[in-house]
């Protein structure tokens, strides 16, 4: 208890998340791998590969919010802008934001249902979604898809 203000202090107050206080916490539970989400790469933490526990850990701040709103309005229909922008230094919450988008997308029921203030977005209906990492796909090195090589988008 602070003396001055009668607060209580953050710590008396404030629940660790458990994998925070099982020691358990590592890079890979805060560097988010967008194509090990979008592959449910069993590596990656499951708080982002499944859509509800990704949204029961996810606080909706602006900066995740306005985007959903952006992308969600336009899949749905609406006008505005189909390229987005997601500028920020490192560490500033791009791959969050688009695994968000993707969870969003993916499976509307789940942020709904986690995230009460997210009720009044969009609703798009069922969404194809297609993401590319690329940091695990480039034309020097390719891919194998259905047992071709590929070093496009295109398939080339």
């Amino acid at each position: 208890m602070n003396a001055e203000s009668g607060l209580p202090a953050w710590y008396e107050v404030v629940r660790l998340h458990p994998d925070v206080e099982s020691g358990n916490f590592t890079r890979t539970t805060v560097a988010i791998d967008f194509g090990g989400v979008l592959a449910n790469d069993p590596h990656v933490p499951l708080v982002y590969r499944d859509s509800l526990a990704f949204w029961q850990a996810t606080h909706l701040t602006s900066g995740v919010r306005r985007p959903l709103e952006e992308v969600l309005a336009r899949l749905s229909g609406q006008d505005g802008d189909r390229v987005l922008q997601l500028r920020s230094p490192f560490g500033g919450g791009k791959s969050h934001v688009l695994v968000a988008l993707y969870h969003a997308a993916q499976d509307r029921k789940s942020l709904d249902k986690a995230v009460s203030e997210a009720r009044d977005l969009p609703h798009p209906g069922r969404v194809r979604v297609a993401g590319i990492d690329g940091e695990k796909f480039g034309p020097q090195e390719g891919t194998t898809v259905n047992g071709f090589e590929v070093h496009t988008l295109w398939g080339l």
